[in-house]
């Protein structure tokens, strides 16, 4: 029989043992959520500069490529023969002796300006075109080209950038090709004019802009350009 001491001792004072002592505290548990959720915050942030890295490595290849097939275009497209093309000193685009691509702003507002017999005036579009024209479009043959306005160089859209599970356009690029005399002449007997033209090919496109308060863009623009000569054909 117990003594009366050893049967009411109370149950608090026993030692817990060593399966009941295996547990974790509330703090314990809210530092380990907490390191838990840093590191979560790191591998996301790392994630996403790889992902963005990746698209505008990915946008400037594809604004190079275009820059560059604009370039070969230009120095491959025939016929050139800027003596042909100017009558008395004046250029006359009726002759169809200068590529669209390699004339100058004033030679395309003769262009938008002089009516040929075999076409009208060509009126470019101010935006890029949405669809091919008529085969019987004076602008036909200078399809997919726009200006946005007298005394500007021709422009077509580069590429589309599409995101590809909702098929929503992202980004579009835009190319530019100016085209500027150079004046460039060789003098041996005579002076010669080498008739030499210098091309700029320049590729436009928005990634991730941040435009403020006042509508003015802060960062986001790229643009890619590129610089070739051609001389004419004779």
């Amino acid at each position: 029989m117990l003594s009366p001491s050893r049967q009411f001792r109370s149950q608090q004072c026993r030692q817990l043992t060593a399966y009941e002592r295996a547990g974790f505290t509330l703090i314990e548990i809210v530092i380990a959520l907490a390191v838990l959720g840093t590191m979560a915050a790191g591998v996301y942030l790392g994630f996403n500069s790889i992902n963005t890295y990746a698209v505008s490595s990915r946008l400037y290849s594809e604004a190079l490529t275009a820059a560059q097939n604009q370039i070969d275009l230009t120095l491959s497209k025939e016929p050139f023969d800027k003596n042909a093309a100017y009558v008395s000193g004046t250029f006359d685009p009726c002759l169809d002796k200068i590529p669209v691509e390699l004339m100058t702003t004033a030679e395309l507002d003769l262009l938008s300006s002089t009516t040929c017999p075999k076409h009208g005036p060509v009126t470019f579009p101010t935006t890029a075109p949405t669809a091919t024209p008529a085969t019987s479009s004076s602008y036909y043959p200078y399809y997919p080209y726009y200006r946005t306005g007298s005394g500007q160089p021709i422009q077509k859209q580069a590429f589309i950038y599409q995101d590809p599970v909702t098929g929503s356009i992202l980004v579009t690029g835009t190319l530019s090709s100016t085209v500027t005399d150079t004046g460039l002449s060789m003098t041996f007997i005579n002076t010669t004019n080498l008739n030499t033209r210098k091309a700029n090919i320049s590729v436009t496109y928005n990634f991730r802009k941040i435009t403020d308060s006042l509508g003015a863009t802060q960062r986001g623009s790229y643009t890619v350009s590129l610089d070739t000569l051609r001389t004419a054909d004779q």
